[in-house]
């Protein structure tokens, strides 16, 4: 149950009450009109809680919704670019190895002996991959100090907000509950036996 349904419970019970308070005797009938106002005075102040909460609600929800999500996934992409950027420099280092091994035999390797085009390519690809990874790093590390900066600054003072709203609203609802005492409430019980035969 979200809490305008519980809300709605409170007005509900305050109607409730007020039919049983037209029911009854006088000392009966003040004490459960008081009650039924009460309940609904509970509802009143929880209608301002939500309208004084959701604007709240809605800058915690962009954070947890948008920006997260967002640094997440540019933390993935900054993986994956760094992932294949060490898959060239693993290819690379591969190539180099190779070449060491066929000049250490005085074997000539068939690929430099053509031009050692695939090596060029492989080297310009890890350039290319490098520049990749080196920008999406860049990008992950602002986000993430921006990120930061939004969660020390921002998030504290919407927290601090939310405290505010929500004690406004139990210190209203204390104060209703104070001014509706009216236990114990005098029931005549032969009416109501009466009433049920």
């Amino acid at each position: 149950m979200d809490f305008s349904a519980a809300n709605n419970v409170q007005k509900g019970m305050g109607d409730l009450f007020s039919q049983i308070a037209v029911r009854e005797k006088a000392a009966a009938n003040e004490a459960f009109t008081m009650f039924a106002q009460a309940h609904r005075n509970y509802n009143k102040a929880g209608v301002e809680f939500q309208k004084n909460a959701a604007p709240i609600m809605n800058k915690l929800g962009t954070y947890l919704h948008k920006a997260v999500p967002d640094m997440r996934l540019t933390i993935k992409k900054y993986a994956n670019a760094k992932f294949e950027y060490l898959a060239y420099c693993l290819k690379i280092k591969e190539m180099d190895d190779e070449e060491y091994t066929f000049n250490s035999l005085d074997d000539p390797l068939p690929r430099v002996e053509e031009g050692n085009y695939e090596y060029r390519v492989v080297l310009r690809c890890r350039e290319e991959a490098r520049a990749h990874f080196l920008q999406l790093r860049s990008d992950v590390r602002v986000k993430l100090q921006l990120l930061n900066s939004k969660h020390v600054q921002d998030l504290t003072e919407q927290l601090e907000k939310w405290t505010r709203v929500l004690l406004g609203y139990y210190e209203e609802c204390l104060d209703i509950s104070n001014r509706a005492n009216v236990f114990p409430i005098d029931i005549d019980l032969s009416t109501v036996v009466d009433a049920q035969s």
